[in-house]
């Protein structure tokens, strides 16, 4: 019977000391080349020459090592399968029993945009010919491509009992993985020398939903490798119901709107089909959350809080004795006697914690919408509008408090469903219009939802009023301050209409909103 063969090849050799003497150790002959057989043999372990094998040397400045009929028949042949056995012993193949490889790193090329004679010396051959090879006749050959996985194999190889078949499942899962991921990179790389953007995207580890958008469809959310630090997918669920395809989406919004706000104050942002229709900052987070639950207290039962500081008792206590109705807290984390209260009074109530909250900042990844027979992608908004960038174009100049309510004003408007009105009071929302066809008519629907909330408020736009009309229906109201990005042909009327009523009026110099 042959001795067991291992074949070690590998860029990254994280680990691969110890489990070179794991095998070793457990009787496998270890068969390596180049800077792998190097770094074995300066551990004090034998190696047999991979050139052994193949009977070619090392060629081509390492272009040609293991790439080879008797090293891939050595890995691919069927060893439950009589006639490969019988082909397998007239070649004089020594079977390869695990295949331990990783590749050139050619994500570096990406990365580091490097030139097209540079990033083609990092594409791999012989390696991912190897993994594939291993992969695919993994109830016979153990194959590994990650490093993290060789301290559960050591364990295994130390019991002296076989690796169990769904262990070497998920490792060939794995190695296919890298290998498309590898293919990928490379294709990517590729169509980008050629002026051609391409996107792939993989998304895994689903997570079941209560049901779709409608109780009658069924739903999952798909995450990332390596989500955003507020993923949804980050937080840890402490209580409550599983959430519904619908949760997730008003979650998320609610985290971009607080990542919107001014980190350094208390705030609370309450949202509803995907609107932020509640969002208040203050001194203390309990004044914070009853002034957005005041913006609008209507569409806040029911609603998703996002909380940028740890949830109180005192907060939790009020708001049952209140009997508020809420689906879901976000929050950085909450005090034990508060998640006790809820635990008791709000089972179903679902509290997601994720300490990031507290300092949440805007999101990094492209922004990709589905249309059909395809995708429309585009980088995503971060930008938070800054004073300096700003003109004032009326006579009258804001208040020190007004510019503070204007900011915050735009930023919940460029969070909210186009078109969008937004009315703000001492940072406090008091009325929204949102998802309108038409600018006056949300300027209409966020006066009435302010009432007498709207005098001596501001007022944000997150596109320009294409007539005057729109501003004449929020200073009817008793706003005194305005911002909108400008740049209608009609500006001046707006303008004039401002100045006759000694209201403030700031343009963004053409920073649109927009968010459909």
């Amino acid at each position: 019977m042959n001795q067991p063969r291992a074949l070690l090849s590998v860029y990254d050799k994280k680990g691969l000391e110890q489990l070179a003497k794991a095998l070793a150790e457990s009787g496998y002959e270890l068969v390596s080349s180049g800077g792998t057989a190097k770094f074995i043999q300066e551990s004090g372990l034998r190696i047999t020459p991979v050139e052994s094998i193949t009977g070619n040397p090392e060629a081509f400045d390492g272009r040609m090592k293991t790439l080879s009929f008797q090293v891939e028949s050595s890995i691919l042949f069927d060893r439950s399968n009589p006639k490969h056995q019988e082909e397998a012993k007239a070649l004089h193949l020594i079977p390869i029993d695990v295949v331990v490889c990783n590749f050139y790193p050619f994500h570096k090329a990406l990365e580091e945009k490097l030139p097209l004679e540079q990033a083609i010396e990092l594409i791999d051959i012989g390696g991912p010919a190897m993994v594939r090879a291993a992969a695919k006749n993994f109830h016979h050959v153990l194959v590994l491509v990650d490093p993290d996985d060789y301290p559960a194999v050591c364990k295994h190889l130390q019991t002296g009992q076989p690796i169990p078949i769904e262990t070497r499942l998920e490792l060939a899962a794995k190695a296919f993985k890298l290998t498309a991921d590898y293919d990928s990179a490379i294709d990517t790389y590729f169509q980008e020398q050629m002026k051609k953007p391409i996107l792939r995207l993989r998304f895994e580890n689903a997570t079941p939903l209560r049901y779709g958008e409608n109780p009658q469809q069924k739903g999952v959310a798909l995450w990332s490798e390596n989500p955003d630090p507020l993923s949804l997918a980050r937080f840890r669920k402490v209580s409550g119901k599983e959430l519904s395809f619908n949760n997730f989406l008003d979650g998320d919004a609610a985290i971009n709107v607080l990542a919107s706000l001014d980190a350094d104050q208390p705030a609370c942002v309450i949202v509803k089909h995907t609107n932020p229709c509640g969002v208040g900052m203050g001194e203390t987070l309990e004044e914070a959350f009853e002034k957005a639950w005041q913006g609008d207290p209507v569409a806040a039962f029911g609603g998703i809080v996002a909380l940028n500081r740890p949830i109180s008792s005192s907060l939790i206590q009020k708001f049952l004795q209140e009997k508020k109705f809420v689906e879901i807290f976000l929050a950085p984390g909450i005090e034990e006697s508060a998640q006790d209260a809820l635990a008791k009074n709000k089972k179903n109530l679902i509290l997601l914690v994720n300490p990031t909250l507290a300092t949440a900042s805007m999101p990094t990844e492209t922004d990709i919408k589905k249309i059909r027979g395809g995708i429309l992608m585009q980088e995503p908004d971060r930008h938070l509008l800054l004073r300096s960038e700003l003109e004032v174009v009326s006579e009258k100049k804001p208040s020190e408090s007004q510019w503070r309510d204007l900011l915050f004003a735009w930023r919940i408007a460029k969070e909210s469903k186009s078109n969008s009105i937004v009315i703000a009071n001492h940072e406090q929302l008091v009325g929204a219009g949102v998802g309108q066809q038409d600018r006056v008519r949300a300027c209409k629907l966020a006066v009435e939802k302010a009432g007498g909330r709207a005098k001596k408020a501001s007022a944000a736009s997150d596109g320009f009023f294409p007539f005057a009309d729109g501003p004449e229906v929020l200073i009817s109201a008793g706003v005194e301050a305005i911002i909108h990005p400008g740049g209608s042909i009609r500006d001046g009327e707006t303008i004039a209409l401002c100045n006759k009523h000694g209201v403030a009026l700031v343009s963004t110099k053409g920073i649109r909103g927009f968010k459909h």
